[in-house]
């Protein structure tokens, strides 16, 4: 049994991962991470867990893994050199995931590089984890916004901006301009599914963030389209929102 609201801990996995094998790489990613414009990004993703056999018991805020075997896929924004490293982290790790009331420990098996994608200035994608976009109102409080709001693509795509401007910065030793958006449009296909995540459960920090699962067509910049792909689109992308596939 786990909780149904298992990102934040699958979360702060990744870094604990990523700390036994690089505790100054984890350090950066948890503390610093890539700055651009006053904002941290930590230009990594994943999408939620995908079990062979199991069962949501939502009067507990449970779900009941009946089988043995669960997958999910992680994206970093890093160099293609740093791929194997990437994969060393999690080779032959024991991994508990849960919270107070419950915990399922599974070893990793195995872990597989997909094919990257011939990225282009119209994709389509398909979200395996819900994309988060906020807005910061004048009173200091955030709006989350739904897919259809008009704010929501641009939003986005600046986003996307930022992204580069961070990673950009930190490779190069600069800190690069601002980027202009000159062009995009965003659709989103088919219906919307509305998926509320809470996070920090059962501490003085809960916090429940909605986010949407859908697909969705992008016009941009194939450059922007690459950073979205592996830093996750959207707000949060290291708290496991904003993950795609490409259709």
């Amino acid at each position: 049994m786990l909780p149904i609201n298992y990102q934040y801990e699958l979360s702060s996995l990744i870094y604990k991962t990523i700390d036994r094998a690089n505790s100054a790489f984890s350090a950066f990613l948890h503390q610093q991470g890539y700055l651009a414009f006053g904002n941290k990004f930590r230009l990594f993703t994943f999408s939620r867990l995908s079990f062979d056999k199991h069962k949501v018991i939502r009067a507990s805020g449970r779900i009941h893994h009946i089988g043995k075997e669960a997958t999910f896929e992680i994206s970093f924004l890093v160099d293609r050199a740093s791929e194997e490293f990437i994969k060393g982290l999690f080779m032959d790790q024991v991994i508990v995931l849960g919270d107070k009331f419950s915990q399922v420990t599974y070893a990793v098996a195995g872990i597989y590089g997909l094919t990257p994608p011939e990225f282009k200035e119209v994709m389509t994608y398909r979200s395996i984890s819900p994309l988060f976009i906020r807005q910061k109102r004048a009173d200091g409080g955030e709006d989350y916004l739904q897919p259809s709001d008009k704010e929501f693509g641009n939003l986005l795509v600046r986003n996307l901006c930022s992204k580069t401007v961070a990673y950009a910065s930190q490779r190069e030793g600069e800190v690069a301009a601002d980027l202009q958006i000159l062009d995009f449009e965003f659709k989103a296909l088919g219906k919307v599914y509305q998926n509320g995540v809470t996070i920090k459960q059962h501490s003085p920090y809960q916090t429940k963030l909605i986010g949407y699962l859908f697909e969705f067509e992008l016009k941009v910049s194939p450059s922007l389209q690459e950073i979205g792909y592996y830093a996750g689109f959207g707000h949060l992308g290291s708290q496991g929102f904003g993950c795609v596939r490409v259709k």
